[in-house]
């Protein structure tokens, strides 16, 4: 039968309980805080009292002007128990204010009397035939930000409010028409959130700067969402968007930037614990950790979001961003959010806002921290206790059925000297020469056995990690100039000796007015970072009897890993290098260095055209210079093989080195170059009462080259820099006959001692945007981007084909239907379609080609390798959206949004059959497709908002499943090929195949049966055997589907309560829907799993072991048997603490405020704490191998000032 059965796609049942959970708890606490119980005692106490008393006890603030409250008379008010909504009428019953609220926020108004009314509308009428003259300003906060939406009036000295009034625009800019009268009275602003501001009227008031009344109500305002390209209101989008705010991204110590966003966005996937393994369309394999959005939607592309820094898409490397700049990340999903990027959204974008400078004197911060990653306790491994023995005895079984008495001698000949054998054979081979008697032999067994270099690997090659940063930034400046210096250095100590990096960055940010109408961004990076490296070895490279030293403490060559130790006495004896690998040696004589630096320039004017309309014009400009240098010092075991490969004996006895004797040293240089020019026409206007109009329409033009050299030098010295020449065409024409068997090193090559590359993408693109909302109520919004690229082909049916997206949402809270739902504060439905774009580089509409030596030939001559032909029908990949979503806030401290998918990626890059008659067949072309649905779920839930208490939680749910709808087959459906694989037909991504596993037999061999229970034995170990031609087959019924291989669930949840001067925050996160494949114990390996020893010994064992016999481990059909039983294919979903971070402020201590110190914080934290399994044998991927069962925590500590 064939095994493309029906794929099921059960949702797991622990995920949907504890969503379940989730949401129940939301709301049983939500209404516990909404109905709040206030208990008052007041007497002859003015009104702003009272009403900071109300905050303290319902966590509600209140927002008021302080000349409202003026003579007021004080308040006596008694009141137990009473919910805040029943205290509110009776306080302002008898006063002449009224009260709105919105969300947690209170606002409190005056109601004018009958005598300002009069005199104001007496005014009027006075100044109408007065001659009129306009005020104009922009208001702004302490950032230098625009905020729309503020209210503009005019008051008197005598306090008398003007009727004139107006709002700020979307660049929070105001006009406002007045009369000669009302020059004399002050310009009022008020901002929800904000200290009103009074200034003198005039033609030009210039910028009207707002402070924050109260810090923590910053965080309750809904900042406009950052694009990238412009600023959208929230009630105004339509795309399916997540953001995080400084004060959430901060609540864990955050060194890496990527470690901050682990599930705290609802549709991003960062997983480092699983590995994803594809062999793309050339055959390269390859494996990446998870780090995408909404799943996998490409098979040759890069599989990343686009990362946009300050408005434009960086090239540069993730670790290069610092996450203390952080002010907030935006995640854009669909095609309604991201389209506007075009060919590089289809993986979604995730923009990055830094935080920029604030008006005033200088300000300065200061960060540093130390974390502490232990050494690993490998005594907690599921390694057998008894390693070395297993090994030595399947070691010793193995070469029992070879060695005979003549086998010692043939060690010292190049046929047989120059085979790995294990030191079994050597002591089995002198016991058969009786070189020594059988007594020593077991004695030398004995030896093995009771030796493990457990210990001693880790005395030699690791320690404990320590991770240093240290943050510095100076911000400040005026209306003319802002600016904003930042430095970051960062020191890391991994756990192998020898291996370190540092990192430095330099980042200086200014904003100047240049004109009344024209501003210039300007921001500069510098970053460089510093690798050293040196080879470790891992604990399981080597066998466990094997030693890393001598009995006087000198390097031991390892046995097992080379040579005869025998034949490479007889080598040295002629006059060759000791040709044995010793790793202590190598530790010190190779060194593996990196630099990386990366200078990135932007600049972004803007020109204010008036009547809502911006010009904004700029670019940036990148480079990114990577060094690595790889020496291989004359003592170390790479450079004395890869001399002794090609030594050639002369007829007088005499040795020709065809490599130089010495070092070797291989220096490898990559440029890459960028910019990117953008010209953008902005407008955004209230056209009417009613609507407004945001949109953009520009074009950009950008350029990237990535070039590189590799150069290398032979019988180099570091110390003195000489080096000697190399006739290459010596050792790579095939006719080199060294004479002592030890063959020619892979790394003859040619182009991996030399070579050049150069590339260059040119894109051309213009773009529009187009946001329109009535009453705030009802949104429209459309994009429209068209690329032209040298990676696109000629053909005109594609050439010019826009990617597009439509969207709309409704506000419903809005709505009257909606009014008598008090507890439903924001309602939106958002319905969003159209397309991405991806590029795949793996075909041109040129030829590529690779340069190496066609060892085809004799000699072996110069060619180029085709690795794709030209294809003039190129075009980018496209992936249509759908999305359907819906935010809201209930009970007036939830927040969440629902939001289900659909994406279809069609035209990936993929083999196919063409036309054979055109020469070739398959090859690569756009054919392939994938499908992608799912949900997700974003929750934020403030339980309790008190100003000494605070408590908030965050849950974040993601589901994805995925189906490869077309795309070449491979005949070799063996799970062992299809492991590699990553994409077959009719499956999800990462889908997981295995044999149905019928036991042993009775020769120790495994069974594997089809669907009927027909058994086939997989004791012939040859390829074309019935056995070997079924395990391959998709029809046999042999092999069957077991799930995806990649998480389909993922869930974060998040805790944080702030008591006093302490917060704690906590992070959660879980797996789920996924198959995991168990190793299983194997007597072969070096460092064999618990059980490994049970081993199938004689018939009858079948009975009661699951491990196959010693010969059955040396077969190919015996061991993929084995290894791919789908007994071993379990449930993968697992569960992690992940942090726990404890931060408390001593900015109070009068020592610290003498000093200066408006800020000063000291957290502690210990992130990857704790993890569990769901499945029989606990095994967790977050461990990242199934021999350990538990995961290595990291501690830091942190001080955080600002003065």
């Amino acid at each position: 039968m064939n095994f493309k059965q029906k794929v099921n796609r059960p949702v797991d049942n622990l995920m949907v309980r504890l969503v379940v959970l989730l949401l129940g708890l939301s709301f049983q606490a939500s209404a516990s805080v909404y109905g709040q119980a206030v208990s008052l005692n007041i007497r002859e106490q003015p009104l702003a009292e009272v009403l900071k008393e109300l905050r303290r006890q319902s966590g509600y603030a209140f927002v008021y002007r302080d000349s409202d409250l003026e003579k007021i008379p004080p308040i006596t008010l008694r009141l137990e128990n009473k919910e805040l909504l029943e205290v509110l009428p009776r306080l302002f019953s008898n006063l002449p204010l009224r009260y709105t609220i919105k969300d947690r926020i209170i606002s409190v108004q005056r109601i004018a009397t009958p005598n300002a009314t009069t005199r104001i509308n007496a005014m009027t009428q006075q100044d109408t035939a007065r001659t009129m003259y306009v005020i104009r300003g922009q208001v702004v906060n302490i950032h230098n930000q625009p905020l729309p939406d503020a209210s503009i009036g005019l008051i008197g000295k005598d306090g008398i409010r003007s009727a004139l009034q107006t709002k700020t625009d979307g660049a929070g800019k105001f006009t406002l028409p007045v009369t000669n009268r009302e020059q004399d009275m002050w310009v009022e602003v008020s901002y929800l959130g904000y200290h009103t501001a009074r200034v003198a009227s005039k033609a030009d008031v210039g910028f009207v700067v707002m402070e924050v009344s109260d810090a923590e109500l910053e965080e309750i305002f809904v900042k406009p969402i950052t694009t990238g390209y412009q600023r959208i209101r929230p009630e105004h989008s339509t795309g399916a968007i997540a953001q995080l705010s400084t004060k959430e991204y901060e609540s864990r110590i955050s060194t890496n930037f990527l470690d901050g966003l682990v599930n705290r966005m609802p549709g991003l996937m960062i997983n480092n614990d699983i590995q994803f393994t594809t062999t793309d369309p050339n055959g390269n394999i390859s494996s990446r950790p998870l780090f995408n959005v909404r799943g996998i939607s490409t098979m040759s592309a890069n599989q990343q979001p686009l990362i946009v820094i300050d408005g434009y898409p960086t090239e540069l490397t993730l670790n290069m961003i610092d996450p203390n700049e952080i002010e907030s990340i935006t995640l854009l999903k669909d095609a309604a959010a991201a389209t506007v990027y075009g060919v590089r959204a289809s993986n979604g974008v995730i923009v990055i806002e830094r935080k920029q400078a604030e008006l005033g004197s200088p300000k300065f911060s200061f960060r540093a921290t130390v974390g502490i990653t232990p050494e690993e306790n490998y005594s907690r491994y599921r390694w057998a206790e008894d390693a070395s023995a297993i090994v030595t005895d399947y070691e010793r079984a193995l070469a029992s059925n070879t060695v005979n008495s003549t086998s010692w001698g043939l060690l010292a000949t190049p046929n047989q000297g120059t085979i790995r054998r294990s030191q079994a054979f050597h002591i089995l081979a002198q016991q058969a020469a009786n070189m020594i008697t059988d007594e020593q032999a077991e004695r030398a067994f004995d030896a093995m056995k009771s030796y493990d270099n457990l210990a001693d690997y880790q005395r030699l090659f690791t320690r404990t990690a320590v991770a240093q940063t240290y943050n510095f930034n100076v911000s400040g400046g005026s209306h003319k100039a802002l600016y904003y210096i930042t430095a970051n250095y960062t020191k890391n100590n991994s756990s192998n000796i020898g291996n370190d990096n540092n990192r430095f960055l330099l980042s200086a940010r200014t904003t100047l007015r240049l004109a009344d109408r024209l501003s210039l961004e300007l921001t500069t990076d510098y970053q460089e970072q510093r690798s050293n490296g040196s080879p470790v070895p891992t604990p399981s490279s080597f066998a466990p009897y094997e030693r890393y030293q001598d009995v006087h403490g000198r390097p031991a060559p390892i046995i097992g890993q080379g040579i005869s130790p025998w034949y490479n006495n007889v080598l040295m004896a002629q006059g060759l290098d000791d040709n044995l690998y010793y790793p202590l040696i190598d530790q010190q004589a190779v060194s593996d260095r990196t630099r990386n630096v990366n200078n990135r320039i932007t600049a972004n004017f803007n020109y204010d055209l008036g009547q809502g309309f911006d010009l904004a014009f700029g670019g940036i400009y990148e480079t990114s210079r990577s060094e690595n240098r790889y020496y291989a010092s004359e003592n170390s075991s790479a450079a004395r093989a890869y001399v002794n490969s090609y030594v050639a004996p002369n007829a007088d006895g005499t040795l020709e080195y065809l490599v130089p004797k010495g070092g070797y040293l291989r220096q490898n240089n990559d440029n890459v170059s960028g910019y990117t020019l953008r010209a953008q026409l902005n407008y955004n206007k209230a056209v009417a009462p009613d609507h407004n109009i945001n949109g953009i329409l520009g074009a950009e033009v950008r350029n990237l080259i990535n070039a590189g050299n590799l150069t290398s030098f032979f019988g180099y010295n570091d110390e003195t820099l000489l080096h000697q020449p190399l006739d290459f065409s010596s050792i790579t024409t095939g006719n080199v006959d060294a004479g002592f068997g030890l063959g020619r090193n892979l790394h003859s090559q040619y182009n991996n001692w030399f070579n050049q590359r150069y590339v260059e993408d040119r894109f051309v693109s213009a773009y529009a945007n187009l946001v329109y909302s009535y009453k705030s109520k009802y949104s429209l919004t459309g994009s429209m981007r068209i690329d032209q690229s040298n990676l696109f082909g000629t053909n005109p049916k594609y050439k010019y084909k826009p990617l597009w997206s439509l969207g709309a949402a409704w506000n419903m809270h809005q709505e009257d239907f909606m009014q008598e739902a008090s507890w439903i504060n924001q309602l939106k439905l958002r319905l969003a379609y159209g397309f991405n774009g991806n590029v795949a580089k793996m075909s041109l509409p040129q030829v590529i080609a690779s340069n190496e030596f066609n060892l085809e030939t004799s000699p072996n001559l110069p060619s180029l390798r085709r690795l794709s032909y030209a294809n003039s029908s190129l075009r980018w990949e496209q992936t249509s959206n759908f999305n359907v979503g819906l935010d809201y806030r209930i009970f007036r401290n939830i927040t969440g949004n629902v939001d289900y998918y659909q994406k279809n990626s069609t035209d990936l890059m993929g083999q196919a059959y063409i036309d054979p008659t055109i020469g070739v067949s398959p090859t690569l072309i756009n054919t392939a497709s994938i499908t992608n649905r799912g949900f997700e779920i974003g929750i934020r839930a403030d339980w309790i908002a008190q100003p000494n208490f605070n408590w908030n939680t965050g849950i974040v749910v993601g589901h994805n499943t995925s189906k490869v709808t077309e795309v070449y087959q491979r005949t070799n459906f063996n799970p062992s090929t299809l492991n590699e694989v990553g994409y077959v037909e009719g499956y999800p991504v990462g889908a997981l195949f295995a044999f149905r596993d019928a036991g042993l037999d009775s020769a120790g061999y495994p069974l594997v049966q089809n669907e009927t229970g027909y058994t086939y034995h997989t004791d012939n170990n040859s390829t074309n055997n019935p056995t070997a031609i079924a395990m391959a087959s998709d029809t046999s019924g042999l092999v069957r589907y077991m799930g995806t291989s990649l998480p389909t669930v993922n869930i974060g949840l998040s805790n944080r309560v702030d008591f006093g001067r302490f917060y704690v925050f906590a992070m959660i996160n879980y797996y789920g829907g996924f198959k995991i494949r168990v190793p299983r114990p194997n007597p072969a390996s070096f460092r064999p799993l618990e059980g490994a020893g049970n081993y199938w010994r004689q018939p009858g064992d079948e009975t009661h072991t699951e491990i196959m016999s010693l010969p059955a481990f040396t077969g190919r059909n015996s061991l993929d048997a084995y290894n791919y039983s789908d007994k071993y294919v379990v449930n993968g979903d697992y569960m992690t603490l992940g942090d726990l971070t404890v931060s408390y402020r001593i900015d109070h201590v009068p020592f610290i405020r003498r000093a200066g110190f408006r800020n000063f914080e000291i957290k502690a934290q210990a992130s990857n704490i704790y993890t569990v399994g769901f499945n029989k044998y606990n095994y967790s991927m977050a461990t990242r191998s199934y021999a350990k069962s538990f995961v290595t925590p990291t501690y830091t500590l942190a001080i955080f000032t600002n003065f």
